[in-house]
């Protein structure tokens, strides 16, 4: 590591011992610190440039070194978490349910960890995979998934009888949660999909998202694959998209900033409540199954969520 290099990572674990940023997985740490950067750029930059730190150098060089080192410093501690994500949390005992065929589990698993450890360092990808990622950190699957299948109501019935996922509970959530983590796929399709983590793409590059995907991930059921990539697809455009993919957008999209530790003001709305009541006036806009928000809603107000 040259010396530039090693200041820029001292000035990024800086950043990062910061009290506000504890509860956070890497990637929103690594969101927090850029959306810091790029506010307060113009303030940072006398004390950047200076002798102390990159003499000589302009923003656009300074910057450069910075993403260099966040990108080194969060993949510390984000790459090994994600191995034991695919290796350990993820289970992949569903398949049976999808294809009456043994499968090799643990090659799907080095596959999938293979391709995401070079996948998720595309900028676009990374942004899209945030949210995501902490849907499987915090297990946020599996209290909706045991409230859904207790009440038997409007999602149960997409699941079960029209996506005709008929699955014990368990399956069903370790169904979802690879679909979660497949969710950031859509970006192997280049420029078409933004990078903000609200990715609403057309039926059609979805479509052409899957066959590139299916060609590098060869052991995963196209009903899974499917489902991840068309989670970017808005529900409005097109109604015969999956209720897990649905699902999938909700909950990646409610976890993009996620913090289980925060603590919510008196008499203030609980943190799932008020998102998905914001949800529920801007379904249009991002493309959600307003039906599967009202009943999310009321999981989490009648839960305290």
């Amino acid at each position: 590591m040259n010396g530039e290099i090693q200041k820029a990572a001292a000035f990024i674990n800086r950043l990062l011992q910061n009290p506000a940023l504890s509860g956070l997985t890497p990637l929103q740490k690594e969101e927090q610190i850029l959306q810091f950067l790029t506010q307060n750029g113009s303030q940072l930059y006398p004390t950047l440039s200076s002798g102390n730190f990159f003499p000589g150098k302009n923003w656009e060089q300074i910057w450069n070194l910075l993403m260099q080192a966040l990108v080194g410093e969060i993949n510390k501690i984000f790459l090994p978490n994600l191995k034991t994500i695919i290796y350990d949390k993820i289970q992949l005992s569903f398949i049976p349910f999808l294809r009456q065929q043994n499968m090799p589990y643990q090659n799907i698993k080095q596959e999938l960890f293979d391709f995401y450890s070079k996948f998720v360092q595309k900028p676009e990808a990374r942004r899209g995979f945030t949210g995501a990622f902490s849907v499987l950190v915090f297990n946020f699957t599996e209290k909706y998934l045991h409230e859904i299948y207790n009440r038997k109501e409007y999602i149960h019935f997409e699941l079960i009888k029209v996506q005709r996922l008929k699955m014990p509970k368990e399956e069903m959530r370790h169904f979802l949660n690879v679909s979660i983590l497949l969710r950031p796929l859509i970006h192997l399709g280049g420029g078409n999909a933004s990078g903000s983590g609200i990715s609403i793409v057309q039926s059609q590059f979805a479509d052409k998202v899957f066959l590139s995907a299916k060609n590098q991930l060869k052991y995963l059921p196209d009903q899974v694959l499917r489902s991840g990539i068309n989670s970017n697809v808005s529900f409005l455009e097109n109604r015969n998209l999956e209720a897990t993919s649905r699902i999938t957008a909700l909950f990646s999209s409610r976890c993009r900033n996620y913090n289980p530790n925060v603590k919510v003001d008196r008499g203030a709305d609980s943190a799932d409540k008020s998102w998905f009541s914001i949800a529920r006036r801007n379904f249009k806009f991002y493309g959600y199954d307003v039906k599967m928000l009202d009943e999310f809603y009321k999981i989490a107000a009648e839960n305290g969520w």
